[in-house]
């Protein structure tokens, strides 16, 4: 994998795997629930370490294959958690809205908000492993978007009185960013 492909390949990844972060951020903002700076990171350490784990054990699986193998694989993977992810959610099967009540977003509702943002990156992590992604530069992605796109979800809610659902299509995006990820990483081969 050239440097360019592995540096768009995890920048991609890192946006990818937080799209959600920002219509949901948006959510909570527009329900006056705010997460908070340590809310924040604590659900990007969650959902980082959710990356991480299986990208380690993907670069394991990684090394006993052939030469072009993992790439592909790892792509094929990533495109098709990417497609996936566009069916399901054209099946109209979306994440329920966050609690209305207005206040600070307390520690279980955050535990719970992470493990929700972080199922998808299991399988990210795992395929990004198996295409050869180091892990540093994966956190630091995943970590990063995570935090500013929550965030920015926030601020945007303040300026803002369109509804939750009328970024819906950010979800979408995010899975098309995932096909992206999938296809560098085969081409990279």
């Amino acid at each position: 994998m050239t440097p360019w492909t592995e540096i768009a390949s995890v920048v991609f990844l890192g946006l990818g795997a937080n799209t959600e972060n920002l219509p949901v951020g948006l959510a909570y903002g527009l329900r006056r629930r705010r997460i908070g700076l340590g809310r924040n990171l604590a659900i990007a350490a969650v959902t980082t370490a959710a990356t991480l784990l299986p990208l380690i054990a993907g670069r394991d699986l990684r090394d006993l294959a052939l030469t072009a193998a993992p790439d592909i694989v790892g792509g094929l993977l990533l495109a098709g958690l990417g497609l996936f992810n566009i069916w399901r959610e054209r099946g109209g099967r979306a994440p329920a809205p966050p609690a209305a009540t207005p206040g600070r977003v307390g520690l279980r509702e955050t535990l719970v908000l992470a493990a929700g943002l972080s199922l998808n990156n299991i399988g990210l992590g795992f395929a990004g492993g198996i295409a050869g992604l180091a892990a540093a530069p994966v956190a630091l992605s995943v970590a990063a978007f995570s935090v500013l796109l929550l965030w920015l979800g926030e601020w945007l809610s303040g300026r803002s009185a369109r509804p939750p659902g009328a970024l819906a299509w950010l979800r979408l995006d995010g899975n098309l960013l995932l096909v992206a990820v999938g296809v560098l990483v085969m081409l990279g081969a």
